[in-house]
């Protein structure tokens, strides 16, 4: 699904000004998840300190690259190749941002899968071709977005071990974070003209809102639990390969053999670093501090 969201956002805007599709996609999204959260029964955190640092998860996944847009010159001028290779990059943050934050040292097999699936998508979206595409203020938002997004995994996961925040709760309180920044930029951004509402942009909406946001974001949620913040960021790898075999499907464009050996690359990289969660013991499954639940 992350992979498709390039091709549903076309269709979103065809109907939706960038204001009006951001803020109704993440408020689809917070409506889903509030239906999910209730449906589960999960009971939200009461602690003070709980709701502070899912602020602060909010911030640097939410807030942090919407403010950037907002004072940075034509920071969406980006392509989506560029955006893809840094989105990509978040387990190698995570893997560089995991020691000075205290995390457990990663295993060299899971390393490895890192470093082999970054290469692979580097294939795929070569950075030495055009290199003017990566010196803009653009990619300078997207930099700053990856590092931010790795080190917002790593609390994630501390946050839920921790604290004893179930992912659906996680999931639910960073998106409706998300409708509060979106709302917060609308005054600068302007609403735009009155919305074209067709069969296409309401799918689209939805899709992105309820699929893209809602439900695999808890799932990407849940991986970070179980499987730590860089195993479950190794995923990101296989969002470039959907998205060069969606846009070779349904736009036509060109597939070479380096985009293939990259492909295959950034799979054989995802297959290293899973490996060893398959055939190893199960994780222990986390147990919330006392003192870190209100």
């Amino acid at each position: 699904m992350w992979g498709s969201t390039y091709f549903w956002i076309k269709e979103a805007l065809g109907g939706l000004s960038p204001s009006q599709f951001s803020f109704l996609r993440v408020l689809v999204g917070a409506v889903a998840m509030l239906a999910v959260v209730v449906i589960a029964g999960a009971a939200l955190p009461r602690s003070p300190g709980v709701w502070l640092r899912l602020l602060l998860i909010g911030f640097l996944t939410n807030a942090l690259p919407v403010l950037l847009v907002q004072v940075v010159p034509d920071a969406t001028g980006a392509d989506v190749g560029v955006v893809s290779v840094f989105n990509a990059s978040v387990p190698i943050w995570v893997l560089l941002l995991a020691r000075p934050a205290r995390e457990p040292r990663a295993g060299a097999r899971l390393v490895t899968g890192v470093l082999v699936g970054f290469a692979g998508v580097l294939l795929v979206f070569p950075p030495w071709e055009q290199a003017d595409r990566w010196l803009t203020w653009g990619s300078l938002v997207n930099f700053v977005a990856a590092v931010a997004y790795g080190l917002a995994m790593i609390a994630m996961r501390r946050l839920m071990v921790r604290a004893g925040v179930r992912p659906v709760v996680l999931s639910a309180t960073q998106a409706f974070f998300g409708v509060g920044w979106a709302a917060a930029v609308i005054p600068v951004e302007g609403w735009g003209p009155a919305p074209v509402w067709s069969t296409p942009v309401v799918v689209s909406l939805l899709v992105l809102g309820v699929l893209n946001t809602a439900v695999v974001f808890t799932f990407f949620t849940r991986l970070v639990l179980d499987e730590g913040a860089l195993r479950a960021g190794t995923v990101l790898y296989l969002v470039p390969v959907v998205l060069v075999l969606g846009s070779a499907w349904l736009e036509g464009a060109p597939l070479s053999a380096l985009h293939l050996v990259g492909m295959a690359v950034a799979v054989v990289g995802v297959a290293i670093a899973w490996v060893p969660a398959r055939t190893g013991a199960p994780a222990p499954t986390p147990r919330p501090e006392p003192s870190a639940i209100g």
